[in-house]
């Protein structure tokens, strides 16, 4: 399993990174990761009307990055190597968010080693939970 897929899950990503977001804030405590050397494990945090998922990423190459919506899924790629050039990098994620979302308005951009996502608020769908 992707750490994007184990840290988003695979029915509500805003919700589920947020709530594990918290509860990784709160106790420390986190997944080891298997990222590549310099990578961190993505942040997610509320900006008013967008929800934005942020992480170092050192090596990517800014002109491979595309992110990609299919219906309710958000499919993330970019490559480049590490510093030294001896090994390959790759993101090829796919986010899923709940049925009916509309993620054509999410963009992503990369500077400073920095991967940043931006989605909208306006464009998901929230579950209806009972309780």
């Amino acid at each position: 399993m992707s750490f994007l897929k184990r840290l988003f899950g695979t029915t509500d990503a805003m919700k589920d990174a947020l709530a594990r977001a918290k509860t990784e804030e709160a106790t420390g405590a986190g997944e080891k990761s298997k990222l590549p050397v310099g990578w961190s494990s993505p942040k997610t945090r509320d900006e008013g009307q967008d929800i934005v998922f942020e992480m170092e990423a050192p090596g990517l190459d800014p002109d491979t990055l595309a992110v990609e919506p299919q219906g309710s899924k958000l499919h993330i790629r970019a490559s480049g190597t590490n510093s030294d050039g001896s090994q390959t990098l790759a993101l090829d994620e796919s986010l899923n968010f709940p049925d009916g979302s509309d993620l054509t308005g999410a963009t992503a951009n990369y500077g400073d080693d920095r991967l940043v996502v931006r989605i909208p608020k306006a464009g998901l769908k929230l579950t209806q939970t009972s309780g």
